[in-house]
């Protein structure tokens, strides 16, 4: 189906609409005009009888003379007798039938249209004295000449009012279509991959809008820019950092394969060579499971399978399975509840969540450190708490704190950004894959949470999670 543009659209509503004002003035103005035009020739012909009336007796035959022939509307006129008989003129008066001299004569006046010798005459008339009567006449077909002169004049009008209707239209479609038009271009070349086009245009001053809503476009598509802009680019940078970080163990991998192919390597030499190989082959295996994790979070399939459980219940056991790598660490990890936290939620999605976080707070913690997991459930806040707390109160929460170097108000901002924070601190702190906290945001989301990261109250940093009393079941957006 072809689309038409809104410029076309507007000149024809705009034409559409001059059109029909048109016409239905025109209906109207010739029904007026035609009433108009009688009343306005009855009303010359009751003037012309004022006129002779208002002329003394002696001298009415020459003036009614006079009339008849100058008169510049065509009326004619008439002396009547009180007898019904006429007074001779020599103007040559158009005939006017027995029924309206009789009329006159008989109740003083008439008015009506007649028919005579196939013209159609107006026909008035009075008595203006006791000897005399004046009957005026005019030939209908010159008052309907004047009527027709009167509609082509209007008519003329009413296409010129068309004219300037279509030729608005035509101004009015460019205004409001241009900015329509150049944001439908913007959002093409970003459609095409290009950025910071918005942005360029305007630098130009070519985004100038009074229209409140397409301005409100313009200004969806800046913000769309420049969100891919950062997205890209954060992308970019990400996949430069992995593919680094992958090239690094293949770059050792190959470098021991080849020696070993080479017989280069002692038999001695072979238990560390295997530990080396599969320290880096773990490296390898950290980073491909990372990225499948986030591959699955950012599929449309990813499923949400919620049923009941005690969420320290699975604090506990999460803190049972990191127990072993903590202690070799010299770190100790502790949970604090009030009691069992009764929820509806995925409970391997909850682990995988809270395995994430313990295992970045590990990596954080300094040996002889504690790392904190505090939970609690719903309405553990006052009942006098509003706005966040109010919303919080309403949510289970937990909160993993850890006594590590902490975070700024920067990175607390950035810490679930792809590989944000792996890249700021990879040249002064352990660091992992740098995706995480990102797939522990994309989790919480998933399970219809929440979470923030903020730097502790005695150092150190603080995850915490807030998650409803019931998941939503299958797959969330």
């Amino acid at each position: 189906m072809r689309r038409t543009s809104l410029a076309s659209r507007i000149v024809l509503a705009t034409v559409s609409v001059a059109l029909l004002a048109a016409l239905a003035t025109a209906v109207v103005a010739f029904q007026l005009v035609r009433q108009i035009g009688v009343a306005q020739a009855r009303d010359v012909l009751r003037s012309t009888i004022q006129v002779v009336a208002s002329t003394p007796a002696a001298e009415r035959a020459t003036v009614v003379r006079n009339l008849d022939r100058e008169h510049p509307h065509g009326v004619t006129l008439l002396l009547v007798r009180p007898d019904g008989s006429t007074v001779p003129t020599t103007g040559g008066a158009t005939p006017v039938p027995s029924s309206a001299i009789t009329r006159v004569v008989n109740t003083g006046t008439v008015s009506e249209r007649v028919q005579v010798g196939g013209h159609t005459l107006l026909v008035e008339g009075r008595t203006i004295s006791r000897s005399q009567a004046v009957i005026a006449s005019q030939d209908f077909s010159l008052v309907q000449a004047a009527n027709r002169r009167l509609l082509v004049r209007f008519a003329i009008a009413v296409a010129l009012g068309v004219a300037v209707a279509v030729g608005v239209g035509i101004l009015v479609a460019r205004l409001v279509s241009r900015p329509l038009r150049r944001a439908a271009a913007s959002a093409r070349e970003l459609a095409g991959g290009r950025r910071g086009v918005v942005a360029a245009r305007r630098a130009a001053g070519d985004d100038e809008t009074r229209i409140a809503e397409v301005a409100d476009i313009e200004q969806a598509l800046a913000s769309l820019d420049a969100a891919l802009a950062l997205s890209e680019g954060r992308q970019h940078e990400f996949l430069l950092s992995v593919s680094h970080e992958i090239r690094t163990p293949l770059t050792a991998i190959r470098g021991y394969a080849d020696a070993l192919a080479d017989g280069l390597v002692s038999p001695s030499s072979l238990p560390d060579v295997g530990r080396t190989l599969v320290a880096e082959t773990a490296r390898l295996e950290a980073f491909t499971s990372d990225l499948l994790e986030l591959a699955r979070l950012e599929a449309d399939d990813f499923a949400i399978r919620p049923e009941p459980l005690d969420l320290v219940a699975v604090a506990v056991s999460s803190q049972k399975a990191w127990r072993a790598r903590a202690d070799g660490l010299g770190v100790a990890v502790t949970v604090h509840a009030p009691g069992p936290v009764p929820i509806v939620t995925d409970p391997m999605r909850v682990r995988q969540l809270l395995d994430g976080l313990l295992e970045n707070a590990l990596r954080a913690s300094p040996e002889g450190s504690t790392i904190t997991v505090t939970v609690t459930g719903p309405g553990s806040l006052s009942a006098g708490a509003s706005g966040a707390l109010e919303h919080a109160a309403r949510r289970a929460t937990i909160a993993v704190r850890d006594e590590g170097s902490g975070l700024t108000p920067a990175d607390s901002r950035d810490a679930f950004e792809r590989g944000v924070l792996r890249d700021r601190y990879r040249s002064t702190r352990a660091v992992g894959t740098g995706l995480g906290l990102s797939i522990a945001a994309r989790l919480v989301r998933r399970l219809g949470g929440s979470i923030e990261a903020a730097p502790g109250d005695g150092g150190g940093a603080v995850f915490r999670v807030l998650l409803p009393p019931a998941a939503p079941a299958g797959t969330i957006e």
